[in-house]
C-alpha cells in the first residue's frame, strides 16, 4: 500500500531536495533518480533484512521562496520517519554534518568487523589446510573498475571497506548510487544553516512552520502556549462553575431528609419526649425510602461530582500556561460544599441506622 503525505516548506526547494536526499541516505535508501530541475527523487528502501525492495518517490514544488513536497512511501512509519528527518534537515543543518560523521562511524565499524571476519577466515582455512591457500577462490577488490569522476563533481567515489577508513575533517553524506556506488556528497554549508530561530516543527505530523505560529499548518493542533490559553481558561472557569452548581445543588438535596425524618418528629406529640424517639415514632419504611432516594443519595452523588469538578479546575487552573487564576474561589467553595454534602449524607445514614436500633 502506498502512502502519500504532502507537507509545505518555508524555504526554497533547494533546500528540501538535498534535504530528502540526505534522508533518504541516512536510511539506506539506494538512490535511482534524482533531478533539482524536475524536482524528482526516487529511491529504494530494503524491508525483512534485504529481501524486499520498495520504492519512495519524493515530488518537489517550487512557489517563490517556499516549496511543497509531496513523498509517496511504502508505509505510513516510513513515511513519517522520512518527514522526520526532512524536518529536521531544514531547520537545523548541523544535523546533516552529525549524521554524515555517523555513516562514516559505522563504516569503520563494518570495516572493522570485515577485518575480524578476515583474520578468523584465515585461521581456520590454515588450521584445516594445513596454510595451503592454492585453490581459494579469488577476491575481488571492492572499488575498482569505478567510472572516473570529475574532480569538480560534489558526488566523489566513497571509501572502501577493502581499507581502513578515516573520517576526514569535513565528511560527506554516503549515498548508494542505482549501481551500487558508494559515493560522497559534500554538505554545502550555505544551504543547511541553523534555520531554528525562524522555523519551528510540529511533534505530530512534522510538518514545519515559522516560528510564531499559533497552529500547525497542516494538521491545525497548537504550536505555541498563546493558542492553548483561552481553552485552557475557559475550561478551568467552566469547571470552576459546575463545581460549585454541584455543590449548592448537593447541600439543597439535604434538605429532603430534614423535612421527611425531622420535621414530622419535631411536630409529633408528646413534646416531652426525646427527638430520637419521635424520630423512631414517625419513622416508616416509606419515610425512610423518601429520604433515601429524593435527598441522601442524590445528595451524595452531587458531592462526588462537585470534588472532580473542583480537581479538574484545579488541574487547569495550576498549568504554567493559564496566567489568569479566575475560578479559584468558586473551585475551592464547590469542593467544599461537595464535601460538606458528602458528610450530610453520611451522618443521615448514620441517624436511620442508630434510630432503628
Amino acid at each position: 500500500m502506498i502512502v502519500t503525505e504532502i507537507r509545505a516548506f518555508p524555504v526554497s526547494s533547494t533546500v528540501v531536495m538535498r534535504s530528502t536526499l540526505f534522508a533518504l541516505a541516512n536510511l539506506g535508501a539506494t538512490l535511482q533518480t534524482y533531478n533539482e530541475d524536475s524536482g524528482v527523487i526516487v529511491a529504494t528502501v530494503s524491508r525483512w533484512l534485504g529481501l524486499q525492495k520498495q520504492e519512495v518517490v519524493a515530488r518537489v514544488r517550487s512557489f517563490e521562496q517556499t516549496c511543497q513536497i509531496e513523498l509517496d512511501a511504502p508505509d505510513v512509519e516510513k513515511a513519517r520517519e522520512l518527514l522526520q528527518l526532512i524536518a529536521t534537515y531544514v531547520r537545523d543543518g548541523g544535523r546533516v554534518q552529525a549524521n554524515a560523521t555517523m555513516q562514516w562511524v559505522d563504516l569503520q565499524r563494518q570495516q572493522a568487523n570485515k577485518a575480524r571476519r578476515q583474520e578468523l577466515g584465515t585461521k581456520a582455512r590454515n588450521l584445516l589446510g594445513g596454510g595451503s591457500e592454492s585453490n581459494l577462490p579469488a577476491v575481488v577488490e571492492e572499488g575498482v573498475n569505478l567510472p572516473a569522476v570529475a574532480a569538480g563533481d560534489p558526488a566523489q567515489p566513497g571509501p572502501s571497506l577493502s581499507a581502513p577508513v578515516a573520517i576526514p575533517d569535513n565528511p560527506g553524506v554516503l549515498v548508494k548510487n542505482n549501481r551500487q556506488m558508494l559515493l560522497e556528497l559534500k554538505v554545502d554549508p550555505q544551504v543547511f544553516t541553523d534555520r531554528t530561530g525562524f522555523v519551528t516543527m510540529c511533534t505530530v505530523c512534522y510538518a514545519p512552520a515559522l516560528r510564531g505560529s499559533a497552529f500547525c499548518p497542516n494538521c491545525g493542533r497548537p504550536l505555541t502556549l498563546e493558542a492553548v490559553q483561552p481553552e485552557l481558561r475557559g475550561n478551568a472557569q467552566k469547571s470552576a462553575r459546575s463545581g460549585l452548581t454541584y455543590g449548592l445543588i448537593g447541600l439543597a438535596l439535604n434538605i429532603v431528609p430534614l423535612l421527611v425524618l425531622v420535621l414530622p418528629a419535631l411536630l409529633a406529640e408528646p413534646a416531652t419526649a426525646g427527638l430520637l424517639d419521635r424520630i423512631r415514632e414517625t419513622l416508616s419504611p416509606l419515610t425512610i425510602a423518601l429520604a433515601a432516594i429524593l435527598g441522601i443519595a442524590p445528595a451524595m452523588v452531587a458531592g462526588f461530582l462537585a470534588l472532580r469538578q473542583g480537581q479538574r479546575a484545579a488541574w487547569f487552573l495550576n498549568l504554567p500556561a493559564v496566567l489568569e487564576q479566575n475560578g479559584r474561589g468558586q473551585a475551592s467553595l464547590g469542593t467544599a460544599l461537595g464535601w460538606l454534602s458528602i458528610y450530610l449524607g453520611v451522618a443521615w445514614i448514620l441517624l436511620i441506622v442508630i434510630t432503628l436500633l
